[in-house]
């Protein structure tokens, strides 16, 4: 049944302060629930878990049962959990689905809530909360298989983007420095009820394995976006002259000059200009500093 027709039955509307436009289209929901599964890396014998992150009135939710997936739904609005039970009775029964009701952005993705090693997350992310849920996969590094994620079109391309243009910034550092990041497929805006303003981009994230992004023996994350957030906050100077006035905690040029000569960067570059293995560097020459 088509959401409008369901949240009418229930005497409902969309919540514009969740940001609910629910995806309608099946093409697209086959094809987000086959990348999440794809994400996920079960162990011998298991069936993928995949944990979904405010699955709404359950279309993605079908679709990964479909696909061969155990699901955890979390679902913040009280008004759509008991919908999404009944809707799912048998799957529940039978083990392969469990609805939570709690908040995407804080319910703790850990094994006593039953989140295995491996899990895949996957969700149709309010725009407002795109890029914190995006970064939960970072806090859960050690034991993600991945993420697949439908945000704005603009977000994803961002997080995406390649070093020299103005969509690379704070957010692709930082994700691309611990995810091999793609932007899978757009999505556009009718796809979705009620429509929304802006077209909607498919985003997969996969831990990085390769050693020149292992940073976190020598320099923590939250360092790394001290540096970064430091870098890009003031886009139009030189990358030196960002750090010098950005960083906290003061430091004379010639360290940070030093910092910069450690990581073969040109203090003289502005920070869209600078890839994320060098970003990576740089945090480590200043943690070594």
């Amino acid at each position: 049944m088509h959401p409008q027709k369901t949240l009418e039955a229930a005497r409902l509307e969309p919540k514009h302060s969740f940001g609910q436009n629910f995806l309608v289209d099946e093409h697209h929901q086959k094809k987000i629930a086959s990348l999440a599964i794809s994400c996920a890396r079960p162990a011998e014998s298991q069936s993928p878990l995949v944990v979904e992150l405010g699955p709404g009135l359950g279309a993605l939710t079908e679709r990964l049962l479909e696909q061969g997936a155990r699901v955890i739904a979390v679902e913040r609005d009280r008004d759509l959990v008991p919908l999404l039970k009944k809707r799912f009775v048998d799957a529940e029964a039978s083990s392969l689905l469990r609805v939570v009701e709690d908040n995407a952005l804080t319910w703790p993705l850990s094994a006593d809530n039953g989140v295995v090693d491996g899990f895949a997350l996957v969700g149709n992310l309010p725009y407002h909360h795109a890029a914190d849920l995006c970064l939960r996969c970072v806090d859960e590094l050690a034991r993600i298989g991945g993420g697949c994620f439908l945000i704005q079109l603009e977000v994803a391309e961002r997080i995406a983007a390649s070093p020299g243009g103005k969509d690379f910034g704070v957010l692709s550092v930082l994700l691309q420095s611990r995810f091999a990041v793609a932007l899978a497929h757009r999505v556009p805006r009718g796809a979705f009820w009620p429509v929304p303003d802006v077209d909607g981009g498919v985003l997969t994230l996969r831990p990085r394995v390769d050693a020149a992004f292992s940073a976190e023996a020598d320099v923590s994350f939250d360092q790394l976006r001290v540096i970064v957030r430091a870098a890009f906050q003031q886009r139009r100077k030189t990358l030196r002259n960002a750090l010098l006035g950005g960083l906290k905690v003061t430091l004379p040029r010639a360290d940070v000059d030093g910092a910069l000569a450690a990581a073969g960067i040109d203090p003289k570059t502005r920070a869209e200009q600078v890839d994320v293995a060098a970003f990576v560097r740089l945090a480590r020459a200043f943690h070594a500093r």
